[in-house]
């Protein structure tokens, strides 16, 4: 479906540089121009028009100041030409109704950026609706960090999401894709998910023989990420000595794979995730400052469930009507939704409804919501931990113990179905293979090729 292009209006006494900037809207939209204020006066009479350039000194000094006040009753989207770089005439021109004030003489990136801004103000109220709409949501104060994604759109900063888990961070990344364009490349990487030893060849990628285990040449995901979006969820876990290389090739726009001599150049949109607050990890020294204000720059912070109260029942509609079997809430039951915290937030609630609705029960009852919320949390519940034992080998290598004894057992109780047990376990492919690496270092009994 092809889009309807802008009408434009270009006003400029000057025949050179009027002929100049109409064979470059000439390839945006539908231009007429004027070389006065009259005519450009009797065209806004005649004529409906989107957007109009013009320029500031015509027959008369500023006379295109009375021009930018007739767009600005009309509505029309106004931008300034000028060769006048003084303050008081630039603040005349915004109170008179401009929307940008461009100086003489202009280059093509500022045009195009200028198109963007027009686009992205045309398509505001479609754009954040669709967010309402995805997030399910009437909470003003949500609304208000989602309408910073139009403002995101038309920059190439960083974006910096963050939120407790479940509350949709990897969603609005892809949603922020979809935006921008769906036929670059989205790249995704868990940063929690990969061990310190692996997430720098997976980003920077390596050369052949780079390391043992390096059988062929790698691209990273850096690489692939040229000329997309390049995604990094749970940032805040990333280790520091990769966020020092990072922030190198994030300021550059270039690196070297590991083993290579050849330097590789890749421009990309940076968008992160995080569920911790990355200024505490900062005066920990457990995140670097100076990464962290080059991943910021657009910040949203998505809100959790139990701070959105208004929204809580319309989610529980949508979940509900998702589902194949229809179910109901009592009055009882109603309250303890409401009541409830829901620290896994809106992942927790959509997982919550998807087994009541297995159950035999159509009708929701307190007691059975009961069963599924109030999970025990007294200290006698809590895993046993050896403590000598963990002092002895180290964290690390017994929390990898730990890892490996549950994955040996969920694998032996599905009779080694690994997709069985990757849903079990809600575990990601990349961990999965990681733990199943130190359970055959180790001869574990239900590991399969």
């Amino acid at each position: 479906m092809n889009t309807i292009k802008p009408r434009i209006l270009l006003v400029e006494d000057d025949l050179l540089s009027r002929l100049s900037l109409k064979s470059r809207l000439d390839l945006l939209g539908e231009v007429l121009d004027a070389p006065s204020k009259k005519d450009a006066l009797i065209l806004l009479k005649e004529r409906d028009f989107d957007l109009a350039f013009v320029d500031l000194d015509l027959e008369a000094e500023l006379a295109g100041l009375d021009i930018i006040e007739r767009l600005k009753e009309k509505n029309i989207y106004s931008v300034v030409l000028s060769g006048r770089d003084d303050e008081g005439v630039i603040e005349q021109a915004y109170l008179k109704g401009c929307r940008d004030y461009l100086a003489k003489p202009f280059t093509k990136t500022s045009i195009e950026l200028i198109f963007k801004k027009f686009s992205a103000e045309k398509n505001k109220n479609q754009t954040l609706q669709k967010l309402k709409d995805i997030f399910m949501t009437s909470d003003d104060s949500m609304i208000k960090e989602l309408e910073i994604i139009d403002r995101a759109l038309l920059s190439k900063r960083p974006i910096l999401i963050t939120g407790e888990s479940g509350t949709g961070k990897t969603f609005l990344a892809k949603f922020i894709h979809e935006l921008i364009d769906v036929k670059v490349p989205f790249i995704h990487l868990n940063c929690a998910e990969i061990s310190e030893s692996l997430i720098e060849s997976e980003l920077f990628g390596y050369e052949k023989g780079a390391f043992t285990g390096a059988v062929k040449t790698k691209k990273g995901m850096l690489e692939l990420a040229h000329g997309g979006i390049l995604f990094l969820d749970e940032i805040a876990t990333m280790p520091l000595a990769i966020q020092k290389k990072l922030l190198k090739a994030i300021e550059e726009k270039s690196f070297y794979p590991l083993g290579s001599e050849k330097l590789v150049h890749s421009e990309f949109r940076l968008v992160s995730a995080t569920c911790e607050d990355l200024k505490v990890k900062i005066e920990k020294e457990e995140f670097r400052a100076d990464f962290y204000y080059r991943i910021e720059g657009f910040n949203v912070t998505l809100k959790p469930l139990k701070a959105r109260q208004d929204d809580l029942n319309t989610l529980i509609q949508h979940f509900v009507k998702n589902g194949e079997r229809r179910i109901v809430f009592d009055s009882m039951a109603k309250q303890v939704m409401k009541d409830y915290g829901w620290p896994g937030n809106v992942r927790e609630l959509e997982r919550t409804i998807e087994v009541l609705q297995t159950r035999e029960n159509g009708i929701v009852t307190a007691s059975d919501l009961a069963v599924l919320l109030n999970k025990p949390t007294s200290r006698t519940n809590s895993p046993q931990i050896d403590l000598e034992e963990v002092k002895r080998i180290g964290l690390k290598n017994y929390i990898e113990s730990i890892e490996s004894a549950i994955l040996e057992m969920a694998l032996k109780a599905n009779n080694a179905k690994v997709r069985k047990t990757l849903a079990d376990l809600k575990l990601s492919n990349n961990s999965f293979y990681r733990i199943m690496d130190n359970l055959k270092s180790k001869g574990g009994e239900h590991v399969r090729e």
